[in-house]
């Protein structure tokens, strides 16, 4: 990669612009320099900070900004990112009260250790994605990752999630970058596993909506889940059987089954076909026709995943029971 911004006082500049950039930094004294001065750089020109990290980084940073706190705020990482949907949508509320003239100077660490591979491939589309659905806003976002825990394709997919890399010691264009349509698309590409018996069948149409929904409903209450993760559990379903309805062949199935933790339903579609890749990943314009159920769903499930081609589609919902 090619260095763009030399690091100098703070190691810190540009222009008004959204700005995306990895963080890699390999040690916790790297990790409060440079992070604590993009903190300082926008404390010092007005701009509020917001961290979404771990404890343990959320101290070192305390310790390092002291005095300048009162313009930030801190989320430990593990309550902000909860699932890609939420996240983003807790971004985009949190961005439109931003009235400052300046950037938001956001430091967000998603959460990478645990997770299983479907669950990186969701937060990696995220970390893509975002360069599209936040394009035009006043934030400048630095997502650190740590070199010394992180295995090798996370960080690899840093760099081809971020337009630019900020390490140790400057700042640079990421040679990796992939266009977030383009990711989406690859992504996409990745077949899902199939269901884990035994699978509850349901079928799908106009006039069997209501029954769809609240046969989903008994479902995936015997599989234990409930409370507010259920109704969340059955908007979704029911948001994304509409859009069978309305939008697709007109009927379809849905399958529900336990996959360890996660109460998992497959709405398939076979009229449609959705050839756009990060469907769901921004709210729709006003006077869009399509993609609202898509959108709620991305924010109400834990997990989304859509696959899609000339036999039709399949939108899987996963959320965990607790």
């Amino acid at each position: 990669m090619v260095a763009t911004r030399a690091a100098g006082a703070n190691g810190f500049g540009g222009n008004r612009r959204f700005v995306h950039q990895a963080f890699l930094y390999d040690s916790d004294r790297t990790f409060a320099e440079r992070a604590g001065a993009f903190l300082r750089d926008g404390l010092a020109r007005g701009e509020p900070g917001f961290v979404a990290v771990t404890p343990h980084n959320i101290s070192l940073l305390q310790r390092t900004v002291r005095s300048l706190q009162h313009n930030i705020v801190y989320v430990n990482a593990a309550d902000w990112y909860t699932s890609p949907g939420r996240t983003l949508s807790a971004y985009l509320r949190r961005l439109r009260e931003h009235t400052g003239p300046g950037w938001i100077r956001v430091i967000g660490e998603p959460r990478w250790i645990g997770r299983t591979p479907s669950q990186i491939l969701a937060w990696q589309r995220y970390e893509s994605v975002i360069n599209m659905t936040l394009a035009g806003s006043s934030a400048w976002i630095l997502c650190p990752y740590d070199t010394r825990v992180l295995p090798r394709d996370v960080v690899e997919g840093a760099r081809r999630t971020h337009p630019e890399i900020v390490d140790r010691h400057c700042t640079a264009q990421s040679d990796a970058y992939v266009e977030p349509i383009a990711f989406s698309a690859e992504c996409d590409q990745r077949p899902l596993a199939p269901p884990r018996p035994p699978v509850t069948t349901h079928y799908i149409s106009r006039s069997e909506l209501r029954r769809t929904r609240r046969l989903v409903v008994l479902t995936a209450l015997d599989l234990g889940l409930n409370g507010e993760r259920l109704d969340d559990f059955a908007t979704s379903v029911q948001e994304i059987a509409t859009n069978v309805v309305e939008h697709g062949g007109g009927d379809g199935t849905a399958r529900v089954w336990l996959d360890g933790n996660d109460v998992v339903c497959d709405v398939i579609d076979r009229g449609a076909d959705w050839n756009y890749h990060a469907i769901g990943h921004h709210p729709p314009s006003p006077d869009s026709t399509s993609g609202l159920g898509v959108w709620i769903a991305r924010r109400l499930c834990d997990q989304v995943e859509i696959r899609t081609g000339p036999n039709g589609s399949l939108v899987r919902l996963r959320m965990a029971r607790a």
